[in-house]
């Protein structure tokens, strides 16, 4: 039996988490044996629902570098991947990405690979970010069969920042399960859970999903909506941010600021995205950076329009004033602008988000993302096991030479 690796750290359940989740369930109805890393507590109790997965939350790797403890998690990753032998590592995030590849590498794994979505170094990222991450990036992409870019944009980013071999990337698109989103969009879901949050019908919501981090950058979205109010004064609006992480505290600090304890609600982590997406009437996505947004392509899926920040990723997926309506990171104003404008044009709001829907179902499928990446394990382990078969021939060769 073939046996794989899946090594996710302490990265909390989200978008990302219900791939790898549906990718572990895939390889799991092959046949395969698969192991999974992980050690964030609710993370580890929806993996543990899946028959036959194997959990491993002994071994701590900590989201951001903490050098003693990725230096115990090393060891222990090599001790683990040398005893199980496993035929596939795949990685995930950056610190688990780095250390798994590299303990993978050593340990002799026939096929290693890493899930690319994006870079630790961007445009945004300083100097001495830059000089510390890059020749890192590098050397684990070297140590990787394949590194698996997310998106396009992902690929061409490798190019100019000059932190990865090309011929190491290969390009499979995140995907994602249109069917709920859009049972949801046609059921009972938006006036549920509307009622639940006291809000009425013709109250406008708009809504992002995600981990509240540097990255995503909701100090702009909260601060749009501080300029809403000017611009749209007739119209009752209110902002839902579903998520949680590290910045939630100061995002908090600056609703208050701006008086807009009525207007902003942190509704922290969503279980069901499907309905909460169906109750919107816009979603925003305010990032910095990313590989592909799961969250948009839930927010395509869900046919809402869709304001997205134009770093390359988004503009993968957002076509503007076609699929969505694209600004510029970090500018507030531009994101008030946009919402406005899908609030007074509603066939504008309706036909973008109609056509990112259809693009969404069109590129953007699990089944394909899966069909791809299942090709990609075969191709790579039908290649390890020519690469054997050679060795053990030349071998035998060199042998009858010494002989005669």
């Amino acid at each position: 039996m073939i046996k794989t690796l899946q090594i996710t750290g302490n990265s909390t359940y989200g978008g990302a988490g219900y791939l790898i989740l549906r990718w572990c369930r895939y390889l799991l109805s092959q046949g395969w044996g698969v192991d999974i890393l992980a050690t964030d507590p609710y993370w580890v109790s929806i993996l543990k629902t899946v028959p036959g997965l194997r959990v491993i939350e002994d071994i701590y790797i900590p989201r951001d570098i903490a050098l003693l403890k990725d230096m115990q998690a090393f060891v222990k990753l090599l001790r683990l991947i040398r005893q199980e032998e496993y035929d596939v590592v795949h990685t995930y995030t950056a610190t688990p990405g780095f250390l798994g590849r590299l303990a993978a590498r050593l340990a002799g794994t026939p096929v290693i690979l890493h899930h690319q979505a994006g870079w630790t170094v961007t445009e945004f990222s300083t100097l001495k970010e830059r000089i510390l991450y890059t020749p890192l990036e590098y050397l684990a992409t070297l140590a990787s069969s394949k590194a698996i870019c997310v998106s396009h944009a992902v690929e061409e980013q490798a190019g100019w920042l000059h932190i990865a071999p090309l011929r190491k990337l290969i390009v499979i698109c995140n995907g994602i399960e249109p069917e709920p989103f859009i049972t949801a969009s046609h059921d009972n879901s938006r006036e549920t859970l509307r009622r639940m949050w006291g809000f009425s019908d013709d109250y406008i919501l708009i809504g992002s999903t995600g981990r509240l981090s540097l990255q995503k950058d909701n100090g702009s979205l909260v601060e749009a909506m501080f300029h809403l109010r000017a611009l749209v004064p007739d119209v009752p609006f209110s902002l839902l941010v579903a998520g949680d992480g590290p910045e939630r505290e100061k995002l908090e600090k600056m609703v208050e600021s701006f008086e807009l304890g009525n207007q902003v609600k942190f509704v922290g982590f969503v279980k069901d995205i499907p309905a909460f997406l169906a109750s919107l009437d816009v979603f925003v996505s305010p990032s910095l950076w990313e590989g592909m947004s799961i969250s948009i392509l839930e927010a395509m899926a869900a046919a809402k329009p869709i304001v997205a920040t134009s770093i390359l990723p988004n503009a993968e997926l957002i076509e503007h004033e076609r699929t969505g309506l694209l600004v510029d990171p970090r500018a507030p104003e531009q994101i008030t602008q946009a919402i406005a404008r899908f609030v007074l044009e509603p066939h504008l709001a309706k036909e973008c988000g109609e056509a990112a829907r259809q693009f969404a179902i069109d590129r953007y499928t699990i089944e394909r993302m899966f069909q791809e990446t299942w090709d990609l394990y075969q191709a790579l382990l039908f290649q390890q096991n020519v690469n054997a078969h050679r060795s053990r021939r030349n071998t035998s060769k060199r042998a009858e030479r010494d002989i005669l």
